[in-house]
């Protein structure tokens, strides 16, 4: 019985440090993003505007959990946490799909319901776009202000 025990256990204790090692290749292989800075990533060098989820609203800056587009369009894409501002000129919309289809020849369009920053809440999935690009505000992690807010309805 000793001699089965002792290879055994050899081999469980191989199998646990391979699995370790394993696991922390992957995570220092994983992109590094910290204060709102974009490091070391690949991101797209042309982005108009990114899909999002608001964590924080404070005045007229939105904190949002935000998935930004890479170079390498095969990869996923890139969660981080974004700050963007809202003026005057920001149009804040909700897009509402109809829940019935009267004529099957016919487009459909979803209603747009115009909101206020107001209506806007923690957990709302949003996508945002801007007239200008956006690139060199992610890379430095400073905020922008976005020209259009859509509320996508859960």
């Amino acid at each position: 019985m000793g001699k089965i025990k002792i290879p055994l256990l050899i081999i469980i204790v191989v199998v646990i440090i391979l699995l370790v090692t394993a696991l922390v290749l992957m995570l220092n292989d994983q992109p590094r993003i910290s204060d709102n800075k974009i490091e070391n990533l690949d991101i797209a060098k042309e982005i108009y505007g990114f899909p999002g989820e608001i964590k924080k609203i404070k005045d007229k800056t939105l904190t949002l959990t935000a998935l930004i587009p890479l170079v390498d369009l095969t990869q996923e894409l890139v969660k981080t946490t974004i700050e963007i501002t809202i003026d005057d000129q920001t149009k804040i919309t909700k897009l509402i799909f109809p829940t019935e289809i009267k004529d099957n020849t016919e487009q459909i369009y979803p209603e747009e319901v115009s909101l206020q920053l107001s209506d806007l809440k923690v957990g709302d999935n949003i996508n945002i776009s801007s007239k200008i690009n956006i690139y060199d505000s992610l890379k430095n992690g400073t905020d922008f202000v976005v020209t259009d807010i859509f509320v996508i309805e859960n």
